[in-house]
C-alpha cells in the first residue's frame, strides 16, 4: 500500500495529485476529497490499480474517513471504490453534516464587469409596495434601559407613521444588487482578527524578560528567562493580593525577598541550586489577573548564558494592539480595564521564536490572544476589490456610486479620485399608525449576537487568516418558514429566551402582513442598469428580501412589488402636464440586463435563488441557532442547558455547509 500527501484534487478532471504523481479518481470520491472540509496535505494510503486509477483505503491513518467532523471510523472495504465512497457518504449523512444555520455566503465569480460610466438616457422612478411576510423591526434612534441594563427598543415612528428609513432601504438593496452583478466587494475589514490559542497550543514558548523597546531605527530585546513557580502561599502578606502587573505590582527584588518558605517553590530544584548560592539574584514577581482558586504564581529570572532576542516594531505594535482590543472587551463586560496598561522595559513577556531566531507572537498569557497573519481584506482577490476609478467601475458603483472599501486607509490626496454620487435615491417606505399591525408592546427576543468573522470554517473557503485563501461570499439569511405569514403566538418558544438579560433585548416588532409604501428615483441610467435595479427591488417569484433588525431570528422576510414604473418625459421641458410617462414594460428592461449579463448561468444568481427562496430544507422551529447540550467526552453523556455555545463547544471544527448543498 502506497502513501503520500494530497497536494490538490480536481474535480472536473476526477485526478487527484498525490506527491508529484497524478492518479484517476472516480467523480464521487473527487467531489469528497474536493469538498473545503478536507484540508490540504493530508496523508492517504492508497492502492494502484490499472491505468493510472487508484483505490483511497485510509485519510490521516483512517479508514476513509473525513478527518474533522467524523470521529469514528469506516469499516475497510475489499470491494471496488464505488462500495467506498458509498459508505464514506453514508457515513457523512449520519453524522448530520448539513445543519440549519441562520445564515450562509453567496458565492463570488472570479471577474466583475467593469465599464466607464456614462450617462444613460433613462431617468424617471419606481413606485413600490413592501410587504413584510415575517415580523420586522426598525429601531427608533434611542433605546430605553431597564434596572438590570436590559434595552427595550421601539419601532421608529415619525409624523403619525411608522418608518422604514430610506438610508436602511439603499443599503439593503444594494447588498442584493452587488450579489446579482458581482459587483466589487466592499466594506471588508482591513484589521487583522485574532484567534485564541487553546491550552497547550502555545506548547513551544519562551520566558524572557523585554530589556530594550523597539525604534525606528532599532529592533527591541528580549532575554531569555527561568520561571520559578511558586505556591501562593510562599509569598510574603505584602505580596498575596495584589493582583495585576502595573507599576506598583512588578518587584524587582532578591528572590529571598520573595519567598518566605522554599519548600513551597514546587520545583525540582531547591532555592540554592536554582540561584548559586546568590541569595540576592533578583527576580521579578509575575501576578497574574485574579483568578478563581489559582495556586501559584510565577518569579522570572535571566537564565544564566541565555540567549537574546530581537523582536521587530511590528510585533510590539502586535502586542499592543491586543492589550487595547483585551482592555475594551474587559471594560464593555466588567466596567474595569485590563490590569495590564502597556508593554514596557523590564517587563515579562512570552513569546515564540521564528526560523531566524527572532521573537514573534508576543503574548501576555500562557493561552494567549494572538492576531492572524492576513486580514479579511488580504483575503480579497484583486479583481473583486473596490473600484477606484470612474473608467473601471462596477455595476453597484455605477449605480450607487463608488467612494472605495470604506474601512481601508487612504491617502489624502485619492479620496476625491474615488468619490462619485449615486443615481438612484430612496424615500422612506412608510405606513400610517392606524393601519399598521403591530405589538402593543416590546416583546422579549434572544440575543441577536454579533459577527463572528473568526469561525474560519464558516467564512473562510478552506484554511485561516493564516493562509492565503479566500473568504466564501457575501453574508445572507434564510428565510424561516415558521415564521412566515403567521402569528407571533404560532413560533413564540423559538425566540424567546428564559428572561432579561444584559445581552438580549425586548422589541416592538411588526407583525406580518404589513404594507409599507416607498419610490426610488433614478436618473441617467442604461437600459441593463435599471434592468439590473428593477430586478433587485422585486426579485423573482418566490423570493423574498431580508430587512431591519433580528434577521438571524428570521425577522425581515418582506416581498416588494413594483406597483408602476414612470420614465421622465424626452418633451419634460416643453410641457408642464406630462413630466412622466407611465411604462407599460417594464420587463424588457430586466431582460435587458440578464441577456447582456447572462445571469442564468451565474453562480452568485443561483445561490441567491436558493438562499432568498421563501421555502428551504432548513428548519428553525426549535431555535434559530443549532443547540445542544454540553458534551463529556470522558463518560461520552451529555448534561446541562440546551445553548449554542454547548453546539460550537462540542465540535470547533465544524465546517459551514454550501448554498447549494441545501438545494
Amino acid at each position: 500500500m502506497a502513501k503520500g500527501k494530497i497536494q490538490n484534487v480536481d474535480l472536473k478532471n476526477c485526478q487527484i495529485k498525490i506527491g508529484k504523481e497524478i492518479y484517476k479518481i472516480d467523480k464521487n470520491t473527487a467531489r469528497i476529497l474536493s469538498d473545503d472540509i478536507f484540508a490540504k496535505n493530508s496523508e492517504v494510503e492508497y492502492i494502484i490499480l490499472e491505468n493510472k486509477n487508484i483505490s483511497i483505503k485510509k485519510l490521516r491513518g483512517l479508514e476513509f474517513i473525513k478527518e474533522k467532523s467524523v470521529a469514528k471510523n469506516i469499516p475497510s472495504h475489499s470491494g471496488n471504490l464505488k462500495s467506498i465512497t458509498n459508505s464514506v457518504t453514508n457515513s457523512l449523512n449520519k453524522t448530520n453534516m448539513i445543519f440549519s444555520y441562520p445564515y450562509n455566503f453567496v458565492r463570488v465569480g472570479e471577474k466583475v464587469e467593469r465599464e466607464a460610466i456614462d450617462k444613460g438616457e433613462l431617468s424617471g422612478k419606481i413606485v413600490c409596495t413592501l410587504t413584510n411576510r415575517s415580523p420586522l423591526f426598525f429601531p427608533e434612534p434611542k433605546s430605553s434601559k431597564t434596572s438590570n441594563d436590559h434595552s427595550e427598543e421601539m419601532f421608529y415612528k415619525r409624523d403619525g407613521k411608522y418608518i422604514i428609513p430610506a438610508s436602511s432601504l439603499k443599503g439593503s438593496f444594494r447588498s442584493v444588487l452587488e450579489a446579482i452583478s458581482n459587483s466589487c466587494l466592499l466594506n471588508i475589514e482591513t484589521e487583522r482578527l485574532e484567534k485564541r490559542l487553546g491550552a497547550g497550543a502555545f506548547n513551544d514558548r519562551v520566558f524572557g524578560i523585554i530589556k530594550r523597546l523597539p525604534t525606528e531605527h532599532e529592533d527591541g530585546l528580549i532575554v531569555q528567562a527561568t520561571v520559578l513557580k511558586v505556591k501562593t502561599e510562599a509569598l510574603p502578606f505584602e505580596y498575596k493580593d495584589k493582583r495585576g502587573k502595573g507599576k506598583e505590582n512588578i518587584y524587582d527584588l532578591p528572590l529571598s525577598n520573595l519567598i518566605k518558605n522554599y519548600e513551597h517553590i514546587n520545583n525540582s530544584n531547591d532555592f540554592g541550586k536554582i540561584t548559586n548560592g546568590k541569595k540576592d539574584m533578583e527576580g521579578i514577581l509575575w501576578i497574574s489577573s485574579d483568578i478563581f482558586s489559582k495556586k501559584h504564581e510565577k518569579i522570572l529570572y535571566p537564565t544564566q548564558n541565555g540567549k537574546s532576542f530581537k523582536f521587530t516594531m511590528d510585533e510590539y505594535k502586535d502586542i499592543q494592539y491586543l492589550l487595547k482590543q483585551r482592555s475594551e472587551r474587559d471594560l464593555k463586560k466588567s466596567g474595569k480595564e485590563f490590569y495590564i496598561e502597556d508593554i514596557k522595559s523590564g517587563d515579562p513577556i512570552i513569546f515564540q521564536v521564528d526560523k531566524n531566531g527572532n521573537a514573534k507572537n508576543l503574548a501576555f498569557s500562557e493561552i494567549p490572544r494572538l492576531r492572524y497573519k492576513y486580514s479579511p481584506y488580504d483575503l480579497v482577490p484583486e479583481e473583486l476589490k473596490a473600484c477606484d476609478t470612474f473608467e473601471d467601475a462596477c455595476f453597484a458603483c455605477r449605480i450607487f456610486g463608488m467612494t472605495g472599501n470604506n474601512n481601508e486607509d487612504k491617502k489624502e490626496e485619492d479620496k476625491d479620485k474615488i468619490s462619485l454620487q449615486g443615481r438612484v435615491f430612496f424615500k422612506d417606505a412608510t405606513i400610517d399608525k392606524d393601519k399598521a399591525n403591530i405589538q402593543s408592546k416590546p416583546i422579549l427576543i434572544k440575543s441577536l449576537g454579533e459577527p463572528h468573522p473568526t469561525l474560519t470554517g464558516f467564512y473562510l473557503e478552506n484554511g485561516t487568516y493564516d493562509d492565503k485563501t479566500k473568504i466564501r461570499g457575501r453574508k445572507f439569511y434564510w428565510h424561516h418558514k415558521d415564521k412566515l405569514n403567521t402569528d407571533y403566538s404560532k413560533f413564540k418558544t423559538s425566540i424567546t429566551p428564559e428572561k432579561e438579560e444584559k445581552h438580549n433585548s425586548s422589541i416592538q416588532f411588526m407583525n406580518s402582513g404589513n404594507e409599507f409604501n416607498f419610490e426610488v428615483s433614478f436618473k441617467n441610467l442604461k437600459e441593463d442598469e435599471l434592468g439590473l435595479l428593477l430586478l433587485t427591488l422585486e426579485l423573482e417569484n418566490d423570493m423574498l428580501h431580508k430587512f431591519g433588525k433580528a434577521k438571524a431570528l428570521g425577522f425581515g422576510s418582506s416581498e416588494v412589488k413594483v406597483t408602476n414604473l414612470l420614465l421622465q418625459s424626452k418633451n419634460r421641458y416643453e410641457s408642464f402636464d406630462s413630466s412622466y410617462v407611465e411604462s407599460e414594460d417594464k420587463q424588457k428592461f430586466v431582460d435587458s440586463f440578464k441577456n447582456k449579463f447572462n445571469l442564468e448561468n451565474k453562480d452568485q444568481w443561483k445561490d441567491l435563488k436558493v438562499i432568498l427562496n421563501q421555502t428551504n430544507k432548513l428548519d428553525f422551529s426549535k431555535s434559530p441557532f443549532p443547540e445542544e447540550q454540553k458534551f463529556n467526552k470522558k463518560t461520552k453523556t451529555s448534561s446541562g442547558d440546551f445553548n449554542t455555545l454547548n453546539w460550537f463547544s462540542n465540535d470547533k471544527t465544524r465546517i459551514l455547509p454550501k448554498i447549494q448543498d441545501y438545494k
